[in-house]
């Protein structure tokens, strides 16, 4: 899940950003959660106070506390978050240079240009955060997140499918489900058994999913709600194929 704030003291241009963001991250299959602020000490209050964000679209100027001086509160709280600037003068770019932006973008922010913002971000964070490590037969391995496409669970084994091998561990697919939350990609866990990549599922019915690779998975009777929902959320279209 990528987590994002949006702080901008004008409440027309939170909207906007927001209905952007949700667009497209629900167009490229990325998880996001979005919070507006629309003062920068909010913001640095909330971060101060353990509220975690991947990005945060920050304007500059704002009556109350701009966005310089909340970035640099934020950036002793946390040094990973990645920092947009949105703002109407690129005057103040090298003065922000000192809490490391990520990006800057000019208003009036368009769908193109955030998009291509928004994606570079997601890149930067997946490339720290895009290898599924565990050990088997006393070695260390890692395998890049994106290429798993489901974890099947056997006895004491666990089968992870990727796009062109089948790797094998002992482990419990519980204990594998709550390491991934930590990941940016989201897993679903359709049946006891298995836990899917989100990304690679070609198509959902009421009780099965078909996997990009053909593979047809059952959705368990206790899981098809949630399944659903989950779906939903990241769809436009929900289709039923019983």
């Amino acid at each position: 899940m990528i987590n994002v704030a949006i702080c901008d003291d004008d409440i027309a241009t939170t909207g906007k950003i927001e209905e952007m963001l949700c667009g497209i991250a629900k167009k490229c299959f990325i998880p996001a959660e979005t919070e507006v602020f629309w003062d920068g000490k909010d913001l640095a209050d909330a971060v101060e106070g353990g509220s975690r964000y991947d990005i945060i679209f920050l304007d500059i100027e704002m009556e109350r506390e701009d966005g310089i001086t909340a970035a640099q509160k934020i950036r002793k709280v946390d040094k990973n978050t990645l920092i947009i600037y949105v703002t109407s003068h690129e005057s103040y770019m090298q003065e922000s240079f000192i809490v490391r932006p990520f990006r800057f973008l000019l208003k009036p922010v368009n769908e193109m240009q955030m998009e291509a913002c928004f994606g570079a971000a997601c890149e930067e964070i997946s490339s720290s955060d895009s290898y599924f490590r565990y050990s088997y037969q006393r070695m260390n391995h890692k395998v890049p997140i994106r290429d798993i496409l489901y974890f099947e669970s056997k006895r004491r084994k666990v089968y992870i499918v990727t796009e062109k091998e089948v790797l094998e561990l002992y482990g419990k697919l519980n204990d594998i489900e709550k390491s991934l939350k930590a990941s940016k990609t989201l897993f679903l866990r359709v049946h006891q058994s298995f836990l899917v990549n989100y990304k690679h599922v070609d198509r959902l019915a009421y009780d099965f999913i078909i996997m990009d690779n053909g593979k047809k998975v059952s959705i368990s009777e206790d899981r098809r709600r949630q399944i659903s929902e989950q779906y939903c959320a990241m769809e436009d279209t929900f289709y039923v194929d019983r």
